[in-house]
């Protein structure tokens, strides 16, 4: 089969395929010219193609995605945003965005930005268009963006966690479930609370937690994971609230949150995934050692409408070129267990010495069209951008979440 394989790839131009969905190792080609902000090129391993979104017009500094579980486009692809040095410190830009012709136009900073807003940590509503989240000190805002070129958007507080942490000076790294409802936040004092909008109630709060990392609500709004450096402890919000501390070959950090499922690392040369119920029975993804730790790092994501499919950004903390399938790759990976993947695009960025900006840290649109991810394109002392790869075959095919979970052996 990996001769056949190779025979069509010499037959077939790689920009004529849907996906390459084979696990050979592909090298990584002379990177393809992306000049300026709106430039695209075709990847020249996988046929997709890659748009520059932002460059140095945008900002004397870096433009950089939010983070893998924070999407840059908008709910229904409309709109796309990064975090971009202006002058001082980063500041939240947002673009009209044309998803047939992949395009940006009208690109605005708010001019009356929230005292203290985390815009590293922005959340696009899951449900409304011209909607995102974003903390500020105490407060947790929800920010609407009116249709023109108006920088005066709409600041209204969604919630101030003052009175639930007493001493606290900022919330921080929030998470909000598929249906706009449950958020979840970290303070700067150790706590985590989770509260619920349509109730204005807290379902969840701890007010020091020893080592703790993050916190993240999933889709469904009733499990959170509580990362603690060394651990991780899932909570199921609806039946006490109880909780259950992973086994210590099980326990992940970087993860794609689902609806009552998570996909992560685990057992130290897998990939699996889990359901949140049951969260130390998993459903391995791919063979062993297919997905091997020993000079590559990893991202994942999987805020899309659906968990058919999580997203995973490989990149070597060293600047190390591709020795295994799938190194610095931007790599869709089925959940069902069926051993597919969708290799979508080299993603370019050089990280060296572990650097945390430049690793690419790519994320999904709601309907999986898309993907964005930051990158350097080749040089590690250059300016790091905003990329965004059309997933070129629809993802329209919805899988079931996973239920054939079992013990590891």
């Amino acid at each position: 089969m990996t001769v056949l394989f190779f025979m069509l790839t010499v037959l077939i131009p790689a920009h004529s395929l849907a996906f390459l969905t084979d696990t050979a190792v592909h090298p990584q080609p002379a990177a393809p010219s992306l000049p300026t902000a709106g430039s695209k090129a075709t990847d020249p391993v996988f046929g997709s193609t890659i748009l520059r979104v932002t460059d140095a017009g945008d900002g004397s500094g870096d433009c950089m995605t939010f983070y893998s579980n924070m999407p840059s486009l908008n709910v229904n692809n409309t709109k796309i945003a990064a975090q971009c040095r202006v002058v001082g410190p980063k500041r939240l830009k947002v673009w009209d965005f044309n998803a047939t012709t992949m395009t940006r136009s009208n690109g605005r900073i708010q001019s009356n930005e929230p005292p203290g807003a985390q815009v590293y940590f922005t959340q696009w509503s899951r449900t409304t268009s011209n909607k995102f989240t974003i903390c500020a000190q105490m407060n947790l805002f929800e920010v609407t963006i009116p249709t023109g070129t108006s920088t005066v958007w709409t600041n209204k507080i969604l919630h101030n966690f003052a009175a639930d942490f007493p001493g606290a000076t900022y919330v921080t790294q929030h998470s909000v479930s598929n249906n706009d409802d449950v958020f979840a936040v970290m303070s700067d004092t150790g706590g985590y609370a989770v509260w619920k909008r349509s109730t204005n109630s807290i379902l969840f709060k701890v007010i020091n937690e020893p080592n703790l990392d993050e916190v993240e609500i999933d889709k469904s709004g009733r499990y959170l994971v509580v990362r603690r450096y060394g651990s991780t402890v899932v909570w199921d919000l609806q039946t006490g609230p109880a909780n259950t501390q992973l086994s210590p070959t099980l326990a992940f950090s970087h993860r794609a949150m689902g609806n009552k499922i998570v996909g992560s690392s685990c057992n130290y040369r897998r990939l699996c995934v889990r359901n949140l119920a049951t969260p130390n029975s998993v459903s391995f993804l791919l063979p062993r050692d297919s997905w091997a730790y020993y000079t590559q790092d990893d991202h994942f994501a999987m805020p899309s409408g659906s968990d058919a499919w999580m997203v995973a950004s490989r990149y070597s903390p060293s600047g190390g070129s591709v020795l295994q399938a799938f190194d610095n790759e931007i790599v869709q990976i089925a959940t069902d267990g069926s051993n597919r993947v969708r290799r979508i695009a080299h993603h370019r960025s050089v990280v060296v010495n572990d650097n945390y900006d430049s690793t690419p840290k790519a994320s999904v649109s709601r309907n999986g069209n898309f993907i964005t991810f930051t990158s350097n394109w080749g040089n590690p002392s250059g300016r790091r951008d905003l990329y965004l790869v059309r997933v070129q075959s629809p993802t329209t095919t919805t899988l079931a979440a996973p239920t054939n979970v079992r013990p590891v052996q």
